[in-house]
């Protein structure tokens, strides 16, 4: 069935089915016909010819790295329902901590002339910077501040702050603090700074303050918790980059105390309130920041700037809520 087809059954010209799938005018009667047509033979309109005929897609890709499934699967829900509720769709793509998979990914979808790329939980490398840039799309960053580009994050420097200052340490105390590594050191340094500058003004002097570096995964976060305990130090507080990463640590401190009730079992914090980590380990002091709002407020910005025709850079930094403590 095609497009010429549908117009001799609905006695129109190839035009007018043209204007109707376009949304452009038509007279009631003939857009009544044409409708009717549409549902007689079940006609559906090629994308591709569509996308060739108007230069765009109606579709924005969402490239995705790998980072907690709670913060992921709330991102993409946020994209999706503003998305879902207008015209656009999604063309959803994970490609891990590969930096090298990201570029050919986002080659990719800019070969399929997709009208913008949301880019969750990863900074581009320089390469791909300039590819944004000579592909003239719209590219908007989630979860990171890259320069010169559209960005969508949380206030983690703020968040950290609050939570180094509500966890109950006294200029005595040891306190350790878990980075993230990878792909996630923007957001990663933004934590780590705002912790220590929180530990700061209760007093800690940095010489009472361990920082150790871990990967993004739960094995990660043990390995680096296991060997920070193996000697004889001892901590009052182990906070963590991630949910993740404090799941890690309380399987290594379980492991050496036997417990995380133990009289020397060190308090454990986090950030991203999962739902699974607070089931399984109890309340645990942490950061809840509302991924699905940021997914919307990302969607809501790459609509503006489809809008505007432009991809001059704008910036959004949210809210977050220190629970568990």
């Amino acid at each position: 069935m095609t497009n010429k087809e549908v117009a001799e059954l609905a006695g129109v010209s190839s035009a007018a089915v043209s204007r109707f799938l376009n949304g452009g005018y038509l007279s009631d009667e003939k857009r009544e016909r044409i409708a009717a047509a549409i549902e007689q033979t079940g006609y559906v309109p090629s994308a591709n010819a569509r996308i060739l005929r108007l230069k765009k897609s109606n579709t924005v890709g969402v490239i995705l790295t790998r980072a907690d499934e709670n913060a992921m699967s709330g991102v993409v829900a946020g994209i999706e329902k503003y998305f879902f509720a207008g015209e656009l769709g999604t063309s959803l793509a994970y490609v891990g901590d590969d930096v090298k998979e990201q570029a050919k990914t986002m080659r990719s979808l800019l070969e399929r002339q997709i009208d913008g790329i949301i880019l969750v939980s990863s900074a581009p490398i320089p390469g791909d910077i300039e590819l944004y840039e000579r592909a003239r799309v719209p590219v908007v960053v989630v979860g990171q501040h890259v320069r010169d580009m559209s960005c969508v994050r949380f206030d983690n420097f703020g968040a950290a702050y609050d939570l180094a200052s509500s966890l109950g340490c006294k200029p005595e105390s040891r306190v350790a603090y878990i980075d993230a590594s990878g792909l996630y050191r923007s957001f990663g340094a933004d934590r780590r700074k705002g912790f220590l500058a929180g530990l700061e003004r209760l007093g800690i002097d940095e010489s009472r303050i361990s920082v150790r570096t871990s990967g993004f995964s739960v094995e990660h976060g043990y390995r680096t918790v296991h060997d920070l305990l193996a000697g004889r130090a001892v901590f009052d507080c182990i906070s963590c980059a991630t949910d993740t990463i404090a799941a890690g640590a309380i399987k290594a401190i379980r492991e050496r105390y036997g417990s995380l009730s133990h009289a020397r079992a060190p308090k454990v914090s986090g950030f991203g309130n999962d739902p699974i980590l607070q089931a399984v380990a109890g309340p645990l002091p942490t950061v809840s920041f509302d991924y699905e709002e940021c997914g919307i407020k990302a969607a809501e910005l790459m609509v503006d700037l489809l809008k505007e025709g432009t991809n001059s850079p704008k910036s959004l930094v949210l809210g977050y809520q220190v629970v568990g403590v």
